[in-house]
């Protein structure tokens, strides 16, 4: 059976390898990326590969609120269902603090903020199929976090290592908000994240492992290990948007096709209502500057 598929950052590494294999076993598939030429080159090649018409491709820099409201809003005009959503785009920012126009630290917006908002206008798309299906790309570098003060737009002191392994473990807190919330509301969507493995992209390629905190053995050994290619790497996105075997499964984190034990540092009711409190203000700011 055909399943229409967005995934989001798929010009490059596992997305697009992602994009490839789903193509290639029939499937419709919606591209996204941030370059307009990138993207569609693409499509291009994504369709002479696999001989595929099920083949689209929507261009956003989810940097930017507006944008991503926009591309929300295209894929609510163009698509009357979507059985499976994979937020894979994220970036790994520089050595300066960058944000955006709402003061959002890059990599917060593209890797946190931006699924937020993705899934929350889109789950009426996901709610239409049978068993829609969400898949947040998280990281094991999750481990590393410092949640400590819970500056989530780090405006006090920054760290690009700690932005990212934040932003890793928000998503998996997300992921599990969206699961009690599904479940709550007796919708037929799943939500997991999971680690696709260090993989030899470009947001790793020519630098170390992002670590921040000080690990064990084997979470060195785990996190230092060679990088995998990007066909082992999609092998979990895969499994989880596919397999019979995790219809059932939500709220979980998993590794290898395997549910797997996350860090609890920082988790409670307060301090996901916290994350979600900033969500929205942001979100406000944004509506405010632009409606009056």
């Amino acid at each position: 059976m055909t399943k229409t598929i967005l995934i989001t950052g798929s010009t490059d590494g596992i997305g697009r390898h992602l994009a490839l294999t789903l193509a290639r076993a029939g499937h419709e598939v919606i591209l996204h990326g941030r370059n307009k030429e990138k993207l569609q080159e693409t499509l291009m090649s994504l369709q002479q590969e696999t001989g595929s018409n099920l083949l689209h491709a929507y261009r956003a820099d989810f940097s930017k609120i507006e944008e991503v409201k926009q591309f929300n809003k295209a894929i609510q005009r163009d698509f009357k269902k979507l059985d499976i959503l994979i937020n894979n785009a994220g970036i790994f920012s520089g050595s300066k603090r960058q944000a955006n126009e709402e003061n959002v630290e890059l990599t917060f917006m593209v890797s946190v903020l931006a699924p937020y908002m993705i899934i929350k206008d889109l789950q009426t798309l996901l709610a239409r199929t049978e068993a829609g299906r969400i898949i947040n790309t998280s990281s094991y570098m999750h481990h590393f976090a410092d949640t400590t003060d819970l500056d989530f737009g780090f405006e006090r002191v920054y760290s690009p290592k700690l932005a990212y392994n934040n932003s890793k473990l928000y998503i998996i807190w997300l992921s599990r908000y969206f699961a009690e919330q599904f479940a709550d509301q007796k919708l037929p969507i799943t939500v997991n994240s999971y680690h696709p493995g260090l993989i030899a992209t470009k947001m790793v390629t020519g630098g170390e492992p992002i670590i921040t905190k000080q690990a064990n053995a084997s979470q060195l050994t785990e996190a230092k290990n060679q990088p995998k290619s990007v066909e082992e790497g999609i092998k979990t996105g895969y499994y989880l948007a596919l397999s019979a075997e995790v219809a059932d499964q939500s709220g979980f984190y998993f590794d290898d096709c395997q549910v797997k034990p996350v860090t609890d540092q920082s988790f409670s009711t307060v301090s996901l209502q916290k994350l979600l409190t900033y969500c929205e203000d942001k979100i406000s700011v944004f509506k405010e500057a632009n409606h009056g």
